[in-house]
């Protein structure tokens, strides 16, 4: 889909580069508008504080979904926002992968990435006989930082095509978070409804719910 989609715009003539920034950057900012507008004021800039922190390691899906959520987002969408960081990072990294590298700061957290993938797949080397479902497993499993940016980096240690990378990163994307925002919103219900949380974080956490 996405080869498809770059294809048709280079053989306008379109740089390619410039196309493989653009549709990431596009993604992003829908992404973003979309929450200024459906968001209270105060709860769109937490979000952009945990998205912030997920996509700076050490804080994995399996802290800022449940965090937001104790801070009176709601589980389903806080799950959606955390897949569509997965989905745009692994858009971004599979149109880029070559120039990612090359970014001050990140480049060096990428090659560092890069080199724990690489250890985590010759560890666990049944892993390269899954292919897609390698990706979709690495993706959901709750891990440091952004699943879309390691299942990219996994797919290319692979050799997977960055169509199904894309997939596979999505189907493990929605499959993790929606799985860990329904498991923190059932465990914050029921320590709220048996009254578990000390007073001052329930007044907050559960007078917000």
């Amino acid at each position: 889909m996405v080869n498809s989609i770059t294809e048709s715009i280079l053989a306008r003539g379109v740089p390619y580069r410039a196309i493989a920034l653009l549709i990431p950057v596009l993604v992003v900012i829908i992404h973003i508008s979309i929450m200024a507008a459906t968001l209270p004021q105060a709860q769109f800039f937490t979000m952009l504080g945990l998205i912030a922190a997920y996509l700076l390691p050490p804080a994995g899906k399996e802290t800022v979904i449940p965090i937001g959520i104790a801070l009176g987002i709601p589980w389903w969408y806080m799950a959606l926002s955390i897949v569509m960081i997965d989905v745009e990072t692994g858009l971004f990294m599979a149109l880029n992968f070559d120039l990612a590298y090359r970014i001050p700061y990140l480049g060096p957290l990428l090659s560092n990435l890069t080199k724990k993938t690489e250890q985590f797949i010759t560890e666990h080397h049944w892993l390269a006989g899954l292919w897609f479902f390698a990706i979709v497993l690495m993706v959901m499993v709750p891990v440091l930082g952004s699943g879309g940016i390691r299942g990219s980096i996994a797919g290319k240690i692979l050799g997977i095509n960055n169509v199904l990378v894309f997939f596979a990163i999505l189907v493990g994307s929605l499959i993790g978070c929606f799985g860990i925002a329904l498991g923190s919103d059932a465990i914050l219900t029921h320590l709220c409804v048996n009254g578990t949380l000390p007073a001052e974080i329930g007044a907050r956490v559960c007078g917000g719910g």
